[in-house]
This record gives structure tokens, sequence and C-alpha cells, in this order.
């Protein structure tokens, strides 16, 4: 049997935070965002940064916008990205997994 959770949360939008700050592109509403990991990788310290990886790819993948490149545009990619790796470590609540991602935010 193979273990297997899935991370899930809402990517923030920035109309929770006020459309002035931003392109109205990305005024939409907000997207469940999830990835499924087979568990087992976090036993190991290897696995644990394998499967932040995959965790960091994939918050990217749901806030980045190529089309604009503004800096205010840039600015809430960066810290959409931020917010949804914190809640990603925070809802594994995985003790290796959350040392690793302060190790690498701080």
């Amino acid at each position: 049997m193979t273990a297997h959770t899935t991370f899930k949360t809402i990517a923030i939008t920035l109309a929770a935070l006020g459309t002035t700050m931003a392109p109205a592109a990305f005024a939409a509403p907000a997207d469940d965002v999830s990835v499924k990991i087979d568990t087992r990788y976090l036993e190991t310290d290897w696995g644990v940064e394998k499967v932040y990886d995959v965790l960091s790819e994939k918050a990217e993948s749901a806030c980045v916008n190529r089309s604009i490149r503004d800096m205010v545009g840039s600015r809430f990619e960066r810290d959409c990205m931020s917010d949804l790796l914190d809640d990603f470590v925070e809802s594994a609540d995985h003790e290796k997994l959350t040392i690793y991602h302060a190790s690498v935010t701080n």
C-alpha cells in the first residue's frame, strides 16, 4: 500500500488584498491548489528536499503569470508563492519538512 497525502490550500488572489495593488489579470477568483506526494519521501533528508522542490514548483506554477512583468506583478507573484509554500508546509504538519522550510527561508 502506498502512502500518499494531498496538500491543499487556496491560492491568494489580489481581490482579497485590494485591486489597486496589481493588474486586473490577477483579480480572478481563488483556485484550489493541491499537490499529491508520497509521504514515504519524508522519511529521509533527500526525500524532504525533493518534496520541498515539488511544493515550490507547484506554488510557482500556481502564482506566476508569465505575461505580466511589472514591479507590482512580480511582488504579488513572490508573495503568492511564499504564502502558498508556507500553507503547503503548514498543512503537511511534518517536523522534517517544517525544519527544512525554515532553513531555506531564513
